[in-house]
């Protein structure tokens, strides 16, 4: 019986055009959602290699200024701090590119790629990258999101499933033919399911071919990253299946299909847009944040207070470290500024560190307030896990925030030691300079948190429509009514 439910309704999908319609429509959404993501991520390599490229063209320049030097082939300027070996003018000058390389994936989710940068260029001074470090964007996109692959499986796929599933039972009823097919030797229940469950394996066949031929066409290397595209479609299938079941659902009520179709809506508008919206609003009235200007403020204020008191601060530090100290005190020492800067800016910090650690700490209570709830609801959970793939999660973010200021950190104590030694730059020297190389390591992803989920979704959507059928003996009701 079931060969022939399937044969039947293949032969329906056919006449009905519904596989020709949902091959063009589907390939060429996700194709068009590819093509966007390829381009941001072409964008982001595009950006930090130029700025690689000019790092690499600075140490040429500055490698051939010293070498001038030396050699005495050009004459000292007047002063001290125009001199190409100067350590100010190289740490200011040439500061290092510390960036976040895309993964293979990351075109499959903008995630919060369009709210922050991918590359700082820390300097020897400035602390601007532990007050800000998002980029400037466009406040429509982040309003509407971006068209990519996440967003057509998230809020595109489910619409095409109520499409193709609203009126599988109803029109049947409608039509009269209901009573000629309960009139055979089967159940209702499991004709419904193998119906949709046929539909179901048609449309996730269109969904991973048209999938992989989309990113195969801009040249991503599924065989060698098949780990993580393999989790891609795990968690895709889930949700598709889920919202399957839901329509099965609704179909088993025996209601006509304009109400199965107003329902399957609301509920799409519910699971998709209401509860993501919901969670987002009561983290950020649960956990608020300081103010990000009042923070910069006490920042601003705090310095201007150690500039003023910038040669007490030196010689205090002189004072506790005094390894430090000049050894001869008749060579006037070349970075007097750059010193008392830093001794002034280790003050600062120390003075707004409570601000910055509660700041750092509200955002971290809203994500974990936000990660929590995301199991409300499967669209979180497939963006969560979308993102996760693309490495465009806050985690990420956070994380290579972290790797930032680590860096920008042993840059500037690489010069500091050097400045308090009043030394000069060598020309051989420059190739040494500390690099920073990106990790992921640290990052924990929550694969199997999303897959579960989504998993016990799919098993209540599941047992809500076995009871519902041998509770209300629907197959009565779909007849007579």
């Amino acid at each position: 019986m079931i060969k022939h439910i399937i044969k039947f309704e293949w032969i329906a999908l056919l006449r009905d055009q519904w596989i020709l319609i949902l091959v063009i429509l589907f390939f060429s959404i996700t194709l068009f959602a590819v093509r966007n993501g390829h381009e941001k991520v072409a964008d982001r390599v595009s950006a930090i290699a130029h700025e690689r490229e000019e790092v690499a063209t600075q140490d040429a320049q500055t490698i051939a200024e010293i070498d001038s030097v030396e050699r005495q082939l050009k004459a000292l300027p007047s002063e001290s701090w125009l001199d190409p070996r100067s350590l100010e003018n190289i740490a200011w000058q040439s500061p290092r590119v510390v960036a976040m390389d895309p993964v293979p994936l990351a075109l499959v989710s903008t995630g919060q790629s369009d709210v922050f940068t991918h590359y700082v260029k820390p300097k020897i001074y400035g602390e601007a990258y532990t007050l800000g470090f998002s980029e400037l964007s466009n406040p429509v996109q982040l309003l509407f999101g971006s068209f990519d692959l996440a967003f057509v499986c998230i809020y595109l796929l489910p619409l095409l499933v109520l499409a193709f599933c609203y009126n599988l039972l109803s029109s049947e009823k409608e039509s009269g033919a209901l009573r000629l097919i309960y009139a055979q030797p089967i159940s209702l229940y499991p004709w419904l399911l193998n119906r949709l469950l046929f539909r179901f394996f048609v449309l996730s066949a269109i969904a991973i071919i048209s999938i992989t031929v989309s990113l195969l066409i801009y040249q991503v290397d599924i065989a060698s990253n098949l780990g993580s595209f393999l989790k891609l479609l795990s968690l895709l299938l889930l949700y598709l299946l889920f919202w399957f079941m839901v329509a099965f659902v609704v179909n088993l009520r025996g209601k006509s299909s304009g109400h199965n179709a107003v329902t399957l809506v609301a509920l799409w508008l519910t699971v998709v847009l209401l509860i993501p919206s919901v969670i987002s609003q009561l983290a950020t009235n649960l956990y608020p944040v300081p103010s990000r200007i009042g923070m910069i403020h006490e920042y601003r204020v705090a310095t201007t207070e150690a500039r003023e008191r910038a040669d007490e601060i030196l010689e205090n530090y002189y004072r506790d470290h005094p390894e430090l100290a000049p050894k001869d005190t008749t060579q006037e020492n070349r970075y007097t500024w750059m010193l008392t800067y830093f001794t002034s800016s280790d003050v600062v910090n120390e003075s707004i560190r409570p601000i910055l650690n509660e700041y750092d700490a509200a955002l971290a209570r809203q994500q974990a307030w936000v990660d929590q709830l995301r199991f409300l609801s499967p669209a979180t959970l497939l963006q969560h896990g979308l993102n996760d793939i693309a490495g465009t999660s806050t985690a990420h973010y956070v994380d290579f925030r972290k790797q930032v200021i680590a860096f920008a950190t042993e840059w500037k104590d690489y010069f500091k030691e050097r400045m308090f030694a009043n030394e000069l730059m060598k020309a051989e020297e420059v190739a040494s300079l500390p690099q920073h190389q990106y990790s992921a390591g640290d990052i924990t992803t929550s694969y199997e948190g999303d897959l579960g989920g989504l998993l016990v979704f799919l098993l209540v959507a599941s047992a809500s429509s076995w009871l519902l059928y041998r509770q209300a003996n629907l197959a009565k009701v779909l007849i007579t009514n």
